[in-house]
């Protein structure tokens, strides 16, 4: 009789959910609940997931890394440990190296120029899909990019490209080790979370990200210095989800976590893209001496940096992998 139950409750849990269960579905990240990728990009995705099915899906909220670190939560999606997770190209590249063109510097202007390349390769059975997270067993719901990065300092001596030699950064993995080796700098990396302790220890000199990322991890309590109207790279995020979960829900489900994903995604790049700005000004407020980059000091940047999107397309040709074709295709798709 035991045997037969056990037996039973395996079948009934590898059925597809029907249409009208309560569905609770498990979403992991590593941001604090006060971020606003938190507020504008989980919690709105999850709010709008659950207008949509009319209250039929809920989540089981993980935030501020409580299911694991940033590097191990694409390893925890892919084990259905959570449904749903954080998954960066950056702490992740040796899984998902292509993805990291959308971090690439001088392609794109905004939050959402770089947002909307990013979504169109990674969903919808664009190229990133194709080639990186279908085979890992995932489905990308929402990936957006940051726009532009900047770089603090702890020093306030922030004042031309040559400042940058020497210098330990923290970047965030994959694309970003050959920004900042052509900048002169030594890249360290390790994810967001860590990097206010370790400008202040003195582990590192400086760290890449936009303003509006300063306020939430409190650098600008640390920081001296940034620059202003740099081009330096940025930071591609997705919302990634167990591709064997999102199969085994209900069609109109399915149809509402896409849904959802795309409205999340193109709301959160135009939060970014104001909000930045106004952060620029409260980092400054809060005696982070800003370096506003001349026209031709941004002429100079962008030359030293122009070849890296070469130099990252041939590396991974070399590998047999398809990174020329991923540059091409990711710069048409940026608008």
């Amino acid at each position: 009789m035991r045997p037969l139950l056990a037996a039973m409750a395996l079948l009934a849990l590898a059925l597809p959910a029907r249409a009208d269960d309560k569905i609770a579905l498990k979403m992991a990240d590593t941001l604090p609940v006060t971020h606003y990728m938190s507020i504008d990009g989980a919690k709105w995705f999850q709010a709008r997931v659950t207008e949509l099915t009319h209250g039929q899906v809920g989540f089981e909220y993980y935030p501020s890394e409580q299911l694991g670190k940033a590097r191990d939560l694409l390893r925890l999606t892919q084990s259905s440990v959570t449904d749903i997770a954080y998954i960066a190209p950056g702490y992740a590249s040796e899984k998902l190296p292509l993805s990291g063109v959308a971090e690439l510097p001088g392609l794109y202007k905004t939050s959402c120029e770089g947002t909307h390349g990013f979504y169109t390769l990674a969903t919808h059975g664009g190229i990133l899909e194709q080639q990186e997270f279908k085979p890992l067993g995932l489905i990308v719901l929402m990936a957006w990019n940051l726009g532009p990065y900047q770089i603090s300092s702890r020093t306030p001596n922030l004042h031309s490209l040559a400042d940058f030699k020497g210098m330990k950064v923290r970047g965030a993995g994959g694309t970003w080790d050959l920004i900042l080796r052509r900048l002169g700098a030594s890249p360290v990396n390790f994810p967001a979370p860590e990097m206010r302790e370790a400008m202040e220890r003195g582990t590192i000199d400086g760290s890449v990200g936009p303003a509006i990322s300063m306020k939430p991890y409190d650098l600008q309590s640390v920081a001296k210095s940034m620059t202003n109207g740099a081009s330096f790279g940025s930071f591609a995020s997705t919302f990634s989800m167990n591709l064997k979960k999102f199969r085994s829900l209900p069609p109109a489900v399915q149809t509402a976590l896409v849904q959802a994903g795309q409205e999340a995604t193109e709301h959160l790049c135009q939060y970014v893209d104001p909000n930045n700005e106004k952060a620029i000004a409260d980092v400054e407020a809060a005696g982070v001496k800003q370096w506003h980059l001349t026209p031709a000091e941004q002429q100079e940047s962008n030359t030293l940096l122009a070849p890296v999107v070469d130099e990252w397309a041939k590396e991974l040709d070399d590998r047999h992998l398809p990174g020329t074709a991923v540059a091409k295709a990711f710069k048409a798709a940026v608008h």
